[in-house]
């Protein structure tokens, strides 16, 4: 066990390496923009100053997860905004955000203008997390500060972190309980009229967060999405009331004021299950709605429900908002930015002041081309713009970085050839023609070069990454050196011949396969399920018994029910799956459903302490063994009582995780309890619904603790070792349950008994004697064998046959998709992550997290052990503590070399496509689940977990 912790260690440090190469920080210019930076102007005048700004203030209004058809499509509530532009009064766009859209990544962008780090998704939910702050980072906010303006923030705190020192007045909201949907808004709204009818502010941010905990909560398609786009749309309303009422005032009484900038937009939306992170079309497409004197956009005379619909395809990049809103008001681009400013919103400067504005954001694009390339600053621009000539480009041969030069010269040339030909004289048409020329120079060069730096500017480590890959190599041959120790091994070096079986060859074989191909990684389920029903057809196939065949064939059958549960990946997500029935037309089915699955598992526990009885007797009348009934009799008392008692916590624990289901989702009603009767039922309950999910913790804890103490009085009352293993194992699969079931949804729990009926068909013992067990089942002859020869067909089948260990690996990865999950970041469920938690703890919560979502895959690891029990027998050769650690690290050891294989391989992988187009959106989120995969799950749950329980029950010997 030392040596597998040892190897273990050296896997860890090599995914420290690899993670730090591959997920570094982002490499940004230091410093901060001032007017200096900026280019000399060649209309001459303020040799660097920027036009005169059009605006004062500003109002950001950010609703997280504010999807473009919330706004712009057909059965839209905000019925104001919607107004606002028909009427023309308001300029709209969908605005494209870059995976990953989560929160915090998608704030950074908003505000630098610059391309994501991939693992602030991991830190955006890290509240305490401080690393990401973008203090030393030039952003928006502070070249607004610096510029002398007094900003306030109100709602999600992730503003706070991100940008302290900045805000002179705030009240932040955590962003992480997303069962609240109402006073997380309320707490800003309250804001709105007392902050900005107060004197002194200039800009002012509120960030609401309700529609997006509707979204994790029950899906666009909630019924209560529409109340929240009313709510959102008559904060609007409220907001424009009143800086129009100011700004007539303020202009009126100050002739070098400027009016109010409105500003409404999401920071990322939502696919069709309400969840967010990946890259998907509905994921990405949030929106922008600019309101300001000044902004016209084209009233549109079509008042029907689609007169918005060609705003749905009106798509710029998010990151366009930093350049425009710097421009808009004056200040420096921040140094790091890639957007591109806005036409519609800089249309209203004359032409010679918009070739200025773009002047400047070219440059300060330019600036960044030359960090990432320093070849370029050898080369003299105003050298090259001296004549009038304008270069021409060759993209098919030159480099990348001389193109963008060339391109950003022709620009310059042509705003020089506009200033030659001023507008008033009679070359008027010529300088109209000359200002176009010159601004499609200037969008053609920071659309490419936005394009090419998106690629590049994130930059890896690749002195890292080969570290840790070579570590992941060292690891994984020791793995291999120690299943060859711990079990069977791969391999007979004596006999130079292959020992794995054929289904596990063909399984890592082809597995390693699909993790080169993006399409393979998004549709991973498909690949888990296939295999899946081989396995068993595979098991089928071999199978010397009748009753074995149809236990057999009834496993695929629930399988396949299974996985038509929840539809996945990036294909076919929406597609109509059993899930959607259950939540839609037959929503009381699902809870009656969840009910009869609560109620059988409320059984559960009686039922495993007479099958593990049941088996121990049988394993004793063919064993010759004597009786356990010999004595002892005090033992055995106490036993029975201990027993009593764990079934009794069990069923509580299991009648807690349903009322809270119930309470939390409404499925009270839906049932068509009365108010009195659920009343009488929450008086038997922890009065708090989060006092209710603490109650369940505090029961599966003590369920654990009874099944330990149950174990030493079974040891105690003269039960063999194999029967104390058998029904600990069972008990702890059993006790699982309640805090499984707790954090599910609710469309999922049924699945939970699929996957206990699946479990029970691979052990006869477990079952009734019917024709389903082994007793009075028909042995199947393989053609051609004599009862007593060895034939090369028997020996094929026995190659052929998976191991129960084969299948559970399948189960256990097949599971995490059948509850619906994928490996996009935008299927983690957050909406059980805070079951019982009052306030936010990252520990607590992250285990929470993990927990819900991998809440399939951490039962089969219990199955997994249960198995381990149920198949063993005692090791005649050594003593039976011996022979069972020994086995287990046998099967540990083999669960690590299996993922030690995988994340080798997709690191590699990760590596060589590094500059894939899909590197983001499909093979950075994969490596995280990887990670996941290995520190939560194999390291944690199956490693820690399975040798604790292992210990704890042999230190009750």
């Amino acid at each position: 066990m030392a040596l597998l912790a040892a190897v273990l260690a050296v896997e860890l440090v090599g995914l420290g390496f690899f993670v730090k190469g591959f997920f570094p920080y982002k490499r940004s210019i230091p410093g901060f923009a001032s007017v200096q930076d900026q280019p000399e102007s060649f209309a001459g005048g303020s040799p660097q100053e920027p036009p005169a700004p059009q605006y004062d203030r500003l109002v950001v209004m950010l609703v997280d997860a504010l999807r473009n058809d919330f706004v712009f499509g057909n059965n839209s509530a905000m019925a104001y905004t919607q107004g606002l532009l028909r009427d023309g009064r308001a300029v709209g766009y969908t605005a494209k955000a870059l995976a990953p859209t989560v929160t915090m990544p998608r704030i950074k962008a908003l505000m630098t203008g610059t391309v994501p780090n991939f693992l602030d998704a991991v830190l955006n939910i890290a509240e305490s997390d401080t690393s990401s702050s973008l203090k030393f980072q030039d952003n928006l906010l502070w070249q607004l500060k610096n510029r002398g303006k007094a900003i306030n923030m109100f709602g999600d705190d992730t503003w706070l972190r991100l940008f302290p020192d900045v805000f002179s007045r705030t009240d932040g909201t955590s962003s992480f309980f997303v069962t609240d949907t109402v006073e997380v808004d309320a707490n800003v709204t309250r804001n709105v009229r007392p902050e900005l009818e107060r004197d002194g502010w200039d800009v002012t941010i509120f960030h609401y967060l309700g529609l997006d905990h509707i979204g994790h909560l029950a899906g666009p398609d909630s019924p209560l999405m529409r109340p929240k786009q009313e709510e959102m749309d008559h904060v609007v309303r409220d907001i424009l009331e009143i800086v129009s009422a100011q700004d007539v005032k303020r202009l009126a009484a100050d002739s070098s004021a400027r009016p109010t900038l409105f500003v409404l937009l999401g920071d990322h939306a939502m696919n069709e299950i309400g969840n967010h992170g990946g890259n998907s079309h509905l994921e990405t497409s949030t929106v922008f709605v600019f309101v300001g004197e000044g902004i016209r956009g084209q009233p549109i005379a079509d008042k029907g429900r689609n007169a918005l619909s060609a705003l749905l395809t009106n798509v710029v990049p998010q990151i366009n908002l930093v350049p425009t809103l710097a421009l808009l008001f004056g200040v420096p681009v921040p140094k790091n930015n890639l957007g591109l400013p806005l036409p519609e919103l800089i249309a209203g400067y004359s032409d010679g002041e918009r070739l200025r504005l773009l002047q400047i954001a070219a440059h300060q694009i330019y600036g960044v081309v030359l960090a990432n390339d320093p070849d370029l600053a050898t080369i003299d621009i105003a050298k090259e713009t001296a004549g009038d000539a304008m270069p021409t480009c060759d993209s098919d041969h030159d480099p990348v970085s001389m193109v963008l030069r060339c391109e950003y010269i022709r620009a310059l040339t042509a705003h020089k050839r506009f200033t030659k030909a001023r507008p008033g004289s009679a070359a008027g048409a010529a300088a109209a023609a000359a200002a176009a020329t010159a601004e499609g120079e200037y969008y053609s060069f920071m659309g490419h070069a936005n394009a090419h730096l998106s690629r590049t500017f994130s930059g890896y480590d690749l002195n890292a990454m080969s570290v840790g890959i070579a570590l992941f190599c060292v690891s994984t041959m020791l793995l291999v050196a120690l299943y060859q120790a711990s079990s069977s091994g791969i391999a007979n070096f004596k006999t130079k011949r292959i020992i794995m079986s054929v289904p596990a060859i063909a399984l890592l074989v082809t597995y390693v396969i699909s993790l080169n191909s993006s399409s393979l990684i998004e549709e991973e389920h498909q690949f888990w399920y296939h295999w899946v029903q081989t396995m068993f057809f595979l098991r089928l196939l071999t199978s010397r018994h009748s009753g074995g065949v149809v236990r057999t064939f009834f496993q695929m059958c629930l399988f396949r029910i299974a996985r038509a549960w929840n539809q996945t990946g990036q294909n076919w997500p929406g597609e109509i799956d059993i899930r959607y029935y259950l939540n839609s037309s037959y929503n009381r089915l699902m809870w009656f459903m969840v009910l009869v699955t609560f109620a059988l598992f409320g059984v559960c526990a009686s039922w495993i302490h007479r099958s593990a009885a049941s088996a121990e007797s049988l394993r004793r009348s063919k064993s010759g063994a004597p009786s356990i009934h010999v004595g002892r009799s005090r033992y055995r008392r106490r036993l029975a009582y201990g027993q009593r008692i764990f079934r009794g916590v069990l069923s509580t624990a299991l009648a807690n995780a349903l009322v809270y289901q119930m309470e939390r989702n409404g499925g009270w009603q839906v049932v068509g309890l009365s108010q009195p009767v659920w009343s009488v039922v929450r008086w038997f309950t922890p009065s708090e619904l989060a006092d209710v999910a603490r109650f369940v913790y505090l029961l599966t804890f003590a369920a654990a603790l009874l099944g330990t103490g149950c174990a030493w009085l079974r040891r105690r009352s003269g039960v063999s070792d194999h029967a104390v293993l058998v029904t600990a194992a069972l008990e702890g699969l059993v006790g699982l349950l309640p805090l499984l079931l707790l954090l599910a949804r609710p469309h999922n729990i049924p699945v939970f008994a699929i996957f206990v009926a699946m479990f029970v068909l691979f052990f006869p013992q477990l079952l009734p004697r019917t024709g389903f067990g082994r007793k009075g089942s028909v042995a199947v002859q393989t053609a051609g064998c004599g009862p007593a020869e060895v034939c090369s067909n028997e020996w094929r089948l026995s190659a052929l046959r998976p191991s129960k260990a084969l299948v559970l690996l399948c189960l256990v990865h097949a599971s995490f998709f059948v509850l619906g999950n994928s490996n996009s970041l935008a299927s983690l469920d957050l909406s059980n992550a805070y079951a019982g938690v009052s306030r936010y703890n990252e520990g607590l919560v992250g285990v929470l997290l993990f927990t819900a979502n991998w809440a399939g895959p951490l039962w089969w690891a219990a199955a997994g052990f249960a198995t381990l029990a149920l198949s063993a027998a005692d090791d005649t050769a050594a003593g039976p503590e011996d022979g069972r650690m020994q086995r287990l690290l046998g099967w540990i050891v083999a669960a690590h070399l299996w993922q030690a294989a995988t994340i080798l391989v997709l690191s590699v992988v990760v590596t060589l496509m590094r500059t894939h187009l899909f590197i983001w959106s499909v093979f950075s989120p994969r490596y995280l689940y990887q990670i996941a995969w290995f520190a939560g799950f194999y390291l944690a749950a199956v490693t820690a977990g399975g040798t604790g329980w292992l210990a704890a029950l042999l230190a009750t010997k």
